[in-house]
Formats: C-alpha cells, sequence, structure tokens
C-alpha cells in the first residue's frame, strides 16, 4: 500500500481548500508529532508556547564550529536544538537529522545547536557545519542541559521560533523537517504574537458557539441526552434509502452491484471505551504511529467531524497494520530502533493510543486493529491512498471508502446522514423527548 510525496501534497491541498471530511477549517499551523507521554509530557507541553531560557546553553561547554550563542545572536532566528550521543548509532542519527534539515533550510535562518551526551565526547567526531550555515556543537559535560529540557533519551529535539519562545519539545524524529519548514515560514512578528492571535480566535469561537446556543437553546440538551430506545428500521427502509454513489473505482461495467460490506467492530482495544452506534453514522479512519502521513492531518479534521456531529456520528481512528505503507527508500534508510517504532504489540499500541489521544486531547475514538482487519473489511486493495476512510451507515453497511481528501468524502458523509433510516428514527424519539422534557419544565 505505497504512498507518495505526491499523495501528501494532494492531501494538504484538498484539506487546506476545505473539501475534505471536516468542512471548515481548523487552526493554522503545524503541529508535529511530540515524543512521551506522562508527567513528563504534560510537564514538555508546559514548556511550550514560552520565551526559551537561553542562560541554559551556559550549561553547555567546549563550543565547535562557533562560540556560546545568545538571546541576541539567536533573534529573530529559527533554532533547532538537538541532544545526541555519536556512540550509539540510533542517536547519533539525531545529529545527521538535524544536518540535512539545515541543509535545506540553513538559508532561511536556521540554526542548529547539537549538544552531546556526558559521554564519548572526547571520541567523537566533530563536523563542520555545511557551507554558509550555522551548526554550533557542545559537550553536555555534567547532563545539566539534558536535564532542564526533560531529555531522558538521545535524541530529542526541540524547536525555538523567531521570537525566542520554545515553540515544539520534545518532537518525533519524523517531524522535525515539516516542524522546521513550518517555522521558517514564520515572520518573526507572527511568531511572537501566536499566543495572542489564538487567544483572540478562541474568544471569537466561545462567543459564536454563546450566539448559537441562544439561537439554538436545545444545544446543550442533545449533548447530554440519555440512549433512548427507538423504533428499529428494517432491512427494507435501509435497502430503499437513497445512499452515495460507490466509489467509481469499485464500480464494475457490468452491471452487477458491488458485494455489500459491512463494519464488524473488535471486542477490545478501545480508547475510551467502545462506541455507542445505535443510530449512528460510523466514520472510519486507518493510520499508524510509525507513517505520519496517515495522521498528522487527518486527526484534527476526524476530532472536528466528531464534535460538529456529536449525536449523529462516530468517528473511529484504527490504528492498523500498515507494515507494507512506505516506499523501499523509506524503509532501507530506517535505523533497527526505528523499524521497532512500527512493529507494536497490542499493548503498545493502546499505549499509543491513550498518549495521541492525551497529549492531543481528541475527543473521538480510536481502538487498535493490529490484524488489519477492519481495513480488510473497508477493501480488498492493495494499494490505497492515504488517509483513507469508510464510512458506514447505522447498520454497519460501508456505504463509501476511499481517500479522505476527495470532495466525494464530504458528500457521501452529507448524504449518509440525510437518509440513515437509523439516524432519523433516533432523531425523531430524541426531538419528542426533549419536548417533553420542556414542557415538564414549564
Amino acid at each position: 500500500m505505497p504512498f507518495s510525496r505526491l499523495t501528501r501534497l494532494a492531501l494538504s491541498l484538498a484539506l487546506a481548500a476545505g473539501v475534505a471530511l471536516a468542512g471548515p477549517s481548523v487552526r493554522a499551523g503545524y503541529d508535529p508529532v511530540r515524543k512521551g507521554a506522562g508527567d513528563v509530557r504534560s510537564k514538555l507541553n508546559a514548556m511550550e508556547r514560552k520565551p526559551f531560557n537561553f542562560s541554559l546553553l551556559g550549561k553547555l561547554t567546549d563550543w565547535k564550529n562557533g562560540t556560546t550563542p545568545t538571546a541576541q545572536s539567536l533573534d529573530d532566528k529559527v533554532v533547532l536544538v538537538v541532544t545526541y550521543s555519536d556512540w550509539y548509532r540510533p542517536a547519533a542519527r539525531g545529529l545527521a537529522i538535524a544536518r540535512r534539515v539545515l541543509e535545506a533550510h540553513g538559508k532561511d535562518g536556521l540554526v542548529v545547536i547539537a549538544a552531546h551526551n556526558p559521554e564519548g565526547w572526547k571520541d567523537a567526531a566533530k563536523p563542520a557545519a555545511p557551507a554558509g550555515t550555522t551548526m554550533l556543537l557542545a559537550h553536555d559535560e555534567k547532563g545539566e542541559f539534558r536535564k532542564a529540557m526533560l531529555s531522558a533519551q538521545d535524541p530529542n529535539f526541540y524547536l525555538i521560533d523567531r521570537s525566542g519562545q520554545l515553540r515544539f519539545a520534545d518532537i518525533a524524529n519524523e517531524s522535525v523537517e515539516d516542524a522546521v519548514a513550518a517555522l521558517v515560514k514564520e515572520k518573526r512578528e507572527e511568531a511572537a504574537t501566536l499566543n495572542e492571535r489564538e487567544a483572540a480566535e478562541k474568544l471569537a469561537r466561545e462567543r459564536e458557539a454563546l450566539r448559537s446556543a441562544s439561537i439554538n437553546p436545545d444545544a446543550e440538551l442533545l449533548k447530554n441526552l440519555p440512549e433512548l430506545s427507538f423504533p428499529q428500521p428494517t432491512e427494507k427502509d435501509y435497502k430503499d434509502a437513497k445512499w452515495p454513489e460507490l466509489p467509481k473505482s469499485q464500480n464494475n461495467n457490468s452491471g452487477e452491484t458491488p458485494a455489500e460490506k459491512r463494519l464488524t467492530m473488535p471486542a477490545s482495544g478501545w480508547s475510551p471505551q467502545a462506541p455507542l452506534t445505535a443510530g449512528r453514522a460510523i466514520l472510519m479512519y486507518f493510520w499508524h504511529p510509525g507513517w505520519p502521513a496517515t495522521f498528522e492531518q487527518m486527526q484534527p479534521y476526524a476530532d472536528l467531524v466528531q464534535r460538529q456531529n456529536q449525536r449523529d456520528v462516530v468517528v473511529i481512528g484504527a490504528l492498523t497494520n500498515l507494515e507494507r505503507l512506505g516506499d523501499s527508500s523509506d524503509t532501507q534508510n530506517m535505523t533497527d530502533a526505528e523499524k521497532a517504532k512500527r512493529n507494536l504489540t497490542a499493548d503498545s499500541a493502546l499505549q499509543k493510543i491513550n498518549e495521541f489521544r492525551s497529549v492531543r486531547k481528541y475527543e473521538h475514538t480510536m481502538v487498535v486493529d493490529l490484524s488489519g482487519s477492519l481495513l480488510q473489511q473497508a477493501t480488498s486493495d492493495r494499494t490505497i491512498p492515504i488517509p483513507y476512510v469508510a464510512i458506514a451507515s447505522s447498520d454497519g453497511v460501508i456505504r463509501w471508502w476511499g481517500f479522505a481528501g476527495a470532495t466525494e468524502a464530504r458528500g457521501a458523509l452529507d448524504r449518509i446522514l440525510a437518509v440513515d433510516p437509523g439516524v432519523l428514527a433516533r432523531r425523531k424519539v430524541e426531538l419528542e423527548y426533549i419536548k417533553t422534557i420542556k414542557k415538564d419544565s414549564k
């Protein structure tokens, strides 16, 4: 199921144009994959979007390729800080990644600061900076810099924006290139006013929500409705519904109706718990933490779909088996440690899901599906565009499947919600319930 940079670009353009599933765009700006979990990750999150303490660089010694940098010398620069260990291959790759990114963006104002592990500095290679760039190497002799940065294991990456804020703390290796590319495009004043601008946008959204609530006083009541029993539609009701057209790639030329596809949910592996699906459509996307293209843009949009359709749609992120995803060069250039990150167990996969949901505060449900059975229920194709989604009606039958960035994806979801007999039956009972509650409260 190979993918390419062209596929990622197509998705980026589709989402930017607002033609993906979620409709309205989410907050602008790149959001990298972050490492860690629990209390440490919470502390790292708290360090982000705050002025970086440049005095910490004074804890590093024996500078190479230059002298100790200061806040003044780094003003209006994007700074990539990497902790690395020359004597340990996976950690030494941190410097190689930083150097590669510097070669691409040094001309854009990127500076690399590489802090070597307390051990092995004397015999470590100390390469010169690429021509025309700044790459400063130093020794974290006492480990004090790492301690202050909450860096437990090399390599770890941190990014400081042009205004001197620690923008991203301890991000995943695979996110470094895109995170740097995003920050070098910013102007200093844009970075400096980011928090204020987002606070203003949040306030505007809250005011709009209050305005909408005053127009629709049922909104909060709908959000907290109990599960109500409703008359179950018949098979004929579902058969007669005017469902969206099936994806063209799956339609044959013989005139025969394609075989029905149905989602069968797993019994375990859910976070936070198995969802209630009665009278609800299902939007399922397929992802793996080892392939950022499957989740970086898809997950924020999927979460927006869930929040916009609280009662009508169940959004599920299926962490599935995508080991064939990626071209040969992608796999060949990976270290053993990086390959290991893609080989998850049921327990480690659920832990990874919980990390994503906790750090990014997602509201939608996720599930472990390492066998790939859910994806196989959606398609038997060996090559798929990513992110890939399946949209099912309330009876579990998949009514549309394919590329999440396709314009047909949003149209299919809207159409299903408009004609799904289960959704309509549940809505009707809930509306009567609301009327009764209102009448009794008078």
